[in-house]
């Protein structure tokens, strides 16, 4: 999406929460506040750091465009912007995007194959470092976006600090008047769910996610992502059929729960028991659907896409990935395989719930 299009769009809803929330990124890329240091914690694959080296990196405004920056410090050289796109034929619009950028998230390193060690739950190990200012990228130290009042909780909105897009990448995470960052644990209850509706509700071309535990998410603290919505997803067009009391997706690389939001019960009914039920997933919100994705944690890294994950954005069609061997190699059966392996279908999802029950 071209930013100075967004902009003209929304100069007459000035006060609208999507206008307030792109402009406050505007102005952060502006002030450099979207720029961070990290220390690398493994070699670059296209040999831009090694591990250990600072490498500074973030958002820029440069010729009416926001873009990509970043510099290694140790090196004292600038890296030029590598940021590629293409689809992927014969997928129904997945496309796939090289970034590797994302690998300076603070993480442990390449993954294994299969199921990820659990994300430790104190507060400490938090990665947002929520309880440790003292952090350089403690959300403690950045100054939020928004603070958007909510049903429920007051949210506060942060810059991603290695953001999926330029044009904006955001953290919404709830906040109490006694204690602003709470450390919840990255787990939804009725009170979330009805809160990221209602968020859902007041912004436009702007597509919010959760990823659950060993279904994408790299931090075990309450959190909702957005990105504006620059590329359609190819689940926001695939028809919806029938099954039992559900709607599902169908003639799609996946089958996720179709939900409106209109039907907050039913949702919240479905997430509920996939969390007793242990069944790690995804909750997407574009256009006027709410999508709900199964993941099977014993494939939450696949040999297909191996070291990449697939969060939310991944399974619905945006495939980031940190390598150019998985960028250029990835085609529609590989796809395929992956997919097949890490999303459980939703009709296998409401039969067991349904055992469950029984």
């Amino acid at each position: 999406m071209d930013s100075q299009s967004f902009i003209e769009r929304n100069s007459l809803k000035k006060n609208s929460l999507t206008a307030r929330l792109f402009n406050t990124w505007q102005q952060a890329v502006l002030n450099n506040k979207i720029v961070n240091q990290f220390e690398a914690q493994q070699d670059d694959l296209d040999h831009r750091w090694q591990r250990g080296d600072r490498i500074l990196y973030g958002v820029k405004y440069l010729d009416h465009q926001f873009t990509y920056y970043a510099c290694n410090l140790t090196q004292n050289f600038e890296i030029a912007d590598s940021i590629e796109q293409r689809p992927i034929a014969d997928t129904g619009g997945y496309f796939c995007i090289l970034n590797g950028y994302r690998t300076l998230r603070p993480s442990d390193g390449y993954p294994s194959i299969g199921r990820q060690p659990d994300i430790p739950s104190a507060p400490h190990t938090c990665r947002f470092y929520c309880q440790n200012p003292v952090h350089p990228l403690s959300l403690l130290n950045r100054e939020p976006l928004l603070n958007v009042p909510l049903p429920h909780f007051t949210w506060n909105a942060y810059y991603n600090a290695a953001p999926l897009q330029p044009e904006g990448h955001f953290l919404w995470i709830p906040t109490q008047p006694e204690n602003s960052l709470p450390h919840w644990l990255q787990q939804l209850t009725p009170a979330l769910i009805e809160d990221a509706l209602a968020l859902f509700a007041q912004v436009s071309d702007v597509i919010l996610y959760f990823n659950g535990l060993h279904a994408g998410a790299s931090v075990n603290h309450i959190h909702f992502q957005a990105v504006y919505h620059t590329q359609a997803l190819p689940v926001e067009s695939a028809p919806v059929k029938d099954y039992k009391d559900y709607q599902l997706l169908t003639n799609c690389l996946i089958e996720p729960a179709v939900f409106s939001a209109e039907r907050s019960d039913q949702l919240i009914h479905y997430v509920e028991a996939l969390q007793r039920c242990g069944l790690p997933f995804n909750l997407l919100m574009a256009s006027n659907r709410v999508l709900v994705i199964a993941k099977d944690s014993a494939h939450e890294i696949v040999a297909e896409l191996h070291p990449n994950g697939m969060a939310a954005l991944e399974v619905c069609g945006a495939i980031t990935v940190s390598d150019r061997a998985t960028f250029t190699s990835l085609n529609a059966s590989r796809l395929k395989q992956a997919l097949q392996k890490m999303v459980v279908p939703a009709s296998q999802v409401i039969d067991q719930l349904e055992k469950t029950i029984e």
